[in-house]
């Protein structure tokens, strides 16, 4: 079996996401839990695994959002079908972009 490649951090305010097409946003969603490699979100729309996608990331007390390029690696539906789950993983794994992503995690995540 093979390990996760980094640690799912569980928001502990809500983060929210616009999923975008051409920069104008066609559907919204909340994010489950987030980390380095990608995100689980919940959203009403249906999209598919391999499907890319361009987010506009909201954190809590963030100065600007996040903006990032993922792809959909797999959906849950879960009880209504218009309701799924979906895990993302983000296509810019550069120096900057994972600096800026660590940063804004570390700021949302559950204190112990």
């Amino acid at each position: 079996m093979r390990q996760r490649e980094a640690v799912r951090i569980v928001p502990r305010s809500p983060i929210t996401v616009a999923i975008q097409d051409r920069g104008v946003p066609f559907a919204y969603g909340v994010v489950s839990n987030i980390s380095e490699g990608g995100a689980c979100i919940w959203t009403d729309e249906g999209l598919e695994p391999g499907h890319d996608v361009s987010l506009r990331v909201s954190f809590p007390r963030g100065s600007q959002p996040l903006d990032a390029e993922g792809v959909v690696v797999w959906r849950e539906p879960r009880g209504d079908e218009r309701s799924r789950r979906y895990g993302l993983q983000w296509q810019d794994r550069s120096d900057a972009r994972l600096a800026r992503l660590k940063s804004v995690i570390a700021a949302s995540a559950w204190r112990g």
